[in-house]
């Protein structure tokens, strides 16, 4: 009987209440959540098919596509396409920042390639972009996590 003359009516709810408020703004999204995704990824599918052209193997053909993403989300990396594959060999720096948005990936990046205009999608330990165009051309890569 004596704790019941210590809590006054209604004392009880509010307090439940209050604990809901805030735990719940406690798990809430937080600038400072370590990235899912974060990892060393090669490629081991490499594939573009130019408009009206045969599928070109750009691993096969020495072709390169590296890119690390650190938990912060921001990304270093590589693409290096030899002459066969373009008409001149092209190697770029991938630097810039991995937006993941439910099971999507994106790049940001300040060096425009193909690869910022591609919707990758995380499949197990690998970020995959099938059949997509960008500049003429289709892109199926599988970037998978080493």
């Amino acid at each position: 009987m004596l704790s019941r003359r210590l809590v006054r009516p209604g004392t009880t709810a509010l307090l439940a209440m209050c604990f809901a408020v805030w735990s719940s703004a406690c798990g809430g999204d937080s600038t400072t959540q370590v990235s899912t995704i974060a990892g060393n990824y090669s490629a081991t599918v490499f594939q573009v098919t130019p408009t009206g052209l045969p599928t070109i193997d750009v691993l096969a053909q020495g072709g390169t596509l590296t890119l690390s993403i650190a938990a912060d989300n921001s990304t270093t990396g590589n693409i290096s396409l030899p002459a066969s594959v373009l008409g001149t060999a092209f190697s770029e720096n991938l630097s810039g920042t991995a937006v993941q948005s439910g099971n999507t990936v994106h790049f940001q990046q300040s060096i425009d390639t193909f690869v910022r205009d591609l919707t990758f999608t995380i499949v197990g330990t690998s970020l995959q972009a099938t059949n997509q165009v960008a500049g003429g051309a289709s892109f199926t890569i599988t970037l998978t996590r080493q």
